[in-house]
């Protein structure tokens, strides 16, 4: 790596970033690549540990670094390609992207159907719905938070233990359905505590939010679902 320049008017943390960038660019570090650890970082620059937290945290904000809990710091992976026109399920497009898919059960229980959501599903008001809710992981990272709504009669999914496991790939075994269209809306929405808690982001952080019905060939909705994506982690094609 480079040298920082202990006489500049540049904070030192921002050289380190700008190294840590230049290299990025250069191709020396590669998406996946372990960086060095913070008392090497210190050792190899004569810096703080607080100087190259400082360079490290703003880095994975911005969605270059991400943090393993116990393995390390690590040059973030490629973006998933995601194309909004065929239906797929998250297993789907992580194996495309040769991604590792992993999701964690948040909430799994009946509710019932607001008015809103009675009227995009088609159900009565106040009608018992399955919720699910899973954070997403692609690598183990998290990618997406997925919030599911399906009608009376996959009720029966609540007895299923759908972590690690494709939603999808469930219903087309169990209740053997044909997903055939969707109808979705896309917009930028700002995390909330939640939403940040559970995808590693700022309180505030810009997410992608895609909302919207399955349907079946006979136009009967499958599910409804809401998805909040970290934009830096996912690329869509239209």
């Amino acid at each position: 790596m480079s040298r920082l320049e202990q006489d500049n008017v540049v904070p030192m943390y921002i050289q380190l970033k700008q190294i840590i960038k230049d290299e990025l660019a250069s191709g020396k570090l590669k998406p996946g690549q372990k960086l060095p650890t913070e008392f090497e970082l210190c050792e190899m620059y004569s810096i703080s540990r607080r100087t190259v937290r400082s360079a490290i945290n703003e880095l994975i904000e911005e969605g270059l670094l991400t943090r393993k809990q116990g393995k390390g710091t690590f040059i973030s992976s490629n973006k998933i390609e995601r194309e909004l026109g065929p239906i797929l399920g998250f297993s789907e497009i992580c194996k495309m992207n040769g991604l590792a898919a992993s999701s964690e059960v948040i909430e799994q229980k009946r509710i019932e159907a607001s008015p809103s959501l009675a009227t995009a599903m088609g159900v009565p008001v106040h009608s018992e719905i399955v919720s699910i809710k899973r954070v997403m992981m692609a690598d183990n990272v998290p990618v997406m938070l997925d919030f599911t709504y399906l009608p009376p009669q996959y009720m029966s999914l609540l007895d299923e233990d759908l972590t690690n496991k494709s939603l999808y790939a469930t219903l087309r075994d169990q209740f053997h359905v044909v997903l055939n269209r969707t109808r979705r809306s896309i917009q930028i929405v700002f995390a909330d505590a939640f939403q940040s808690k559970h995808l590693k982001v700022k309180k505030g952080y810009p997410l992608l939010m895609i909302q919207g019905p399955v349907y079946s060939p006979d136009m009967k909705v499958i599910h409804y679902g809401d998805q909040y994506i970290v934009g830096d982690k996912i690329k869509f094609y239209i």
